[in-house]
């Protein structure tokens, strides 16, 4: 009941409304640990304990059977590290009670394992690509694990099948580290539309197998990890982005669990999560075989073209928070 914040229950062999009971919250909006602000969505696992997705709280909260204060195992307040929720709307339990998350206002499903949690689907920002979402609702998984997401503002359903991933002995051998740092000598991009002069360094990364690889960083500085497909465009971070991680809960600064080609080139791009961060940064590699690595170098300049902008010239929209530049194109 989203609008009298409570979730109540009835037995199914009696069709009066006069019959419901209260099972969580107390009918006031509120952030207690008994109350809830706009329960979106529940779960009741095998002993009866009552997950609900408490959209306007940020969380979720785990009502254990017959007991009416909950224990919010996601989101705002977790007396663990678990992950950022914007209105999450639903939730869903495994069989190992891990917990995946319909993340409304992040555009996404979020889910956790022994590492924490990380990003399943939507991870690349709001959209109508094959890989985004646009508001989503709610989500279900089919005996083969694939998801399929209401994803509201798209008007669609959309279904991401599910790719089990290699479990032989070879998947988790260490295969290299890359050591190096970040300085006010290295490049710096626009991560995103709210923070700026980002550091970065980028490294070509190559396979001699197809499978399975797991890039694990840490450092003096907060690392966040990003891999790309063919190259990394600056100017457009979004463009070729195949994951990133910042952490969410792992006990490493990021984690990128991913299948290489061996017949492609991939870009492995390290910044920080809070900008102008310097220091240095490590990288462990595990996979089924060897993987190159090879930083990839500043460009040199080969000539120098002088021009002049005027108010005269053309205008765009550079970022979220410089509308109107005037540029030329060469």
């Amino acid at each position: 009941m989203l609008e009298r914040n409570q979730v109540v229950k009835r037995s199914l062999n009696d069709p009066l409304m006069t019959s419901n009971r209260v099972a969580a919250g107390t009918g006031i909006e509120g952030s207690a640990s008994n109350q809830l602000d706009g329960p979106a969505g529940i779960f009741i696992d095998a002993n009866l304990n009552l997950y609900v997705a408490d959209a306007f709280n940020d969380r979720v909260q785990l009502f254990q059977s017959a007991e009416s204060n909950a224990i919010t195992v996601a989101g705002s307040e977790s007396l663990h590290e678990t992950i950022t929720l914007r209105l999450p709307s639903g939730v869903i339990i495994d069989a190992e009670k891990y917990l995946f998350i319909v993340d409304i206002s992040n555009h996404r499903i979020v889910g956790s394992n022994s590492d924490g949690f990380r990003c399943l689907v939507g991870c690349y920002g709001g959209g109508s690509q094959s890989n985004q979402l646009a508001y989503p609702f709610s989500f279900s998984f089919d005996h083969s694990r694939n998801i399929f997401v209401t994803d509201q503002a798209n008007h669609r359903i959309q279904k991401f099948k599910y790719f089990k991933r290699s479990c032989d002995n070879t998947s988790s051998i260490f295969q290299n580290i890359y050591s190096s740092s970040l300085t006010n000598n290295n490049e710096i991009y626009y991560r995103d539309c709210n923070k700026q002069n980002f550091y970065y360094e980028s490294i070509q990364v190559k396979v001699i197998e197809s499978g399975y690889y797991s890039f694990h960083g840490s450092g003096d500085i907060d690392p966040y990890g990003s891999i790309y497909k063919i190259k990394f465009s600056p100017l457009d971070p979004s463009e070729n982005l195949l994951d990133q991680d910042s952490g969410g809960g792992s006990a490493f600064q990021f984690r990128l669990d991913i299948h290489l080609a061996v017949d492609m080139i991939y870009v492995l791009v390290v910044t920080t999560f809070d900008s102008k961060e310097t220091g240095k940064f490590s990288i462990l590699i595990f996979g089924k075989n060897k993987v190159i690595l090879e930083r990839l170098s500043t460009p040199v300049i080969q000539l120098i073209y002088s021009s002049k902008l005027t108010d005269d010239s053309p205008t765009y929209y550079r970022d979220c928070q410089v509308p109107q530049c005037h540029y030329e194109t060469l």
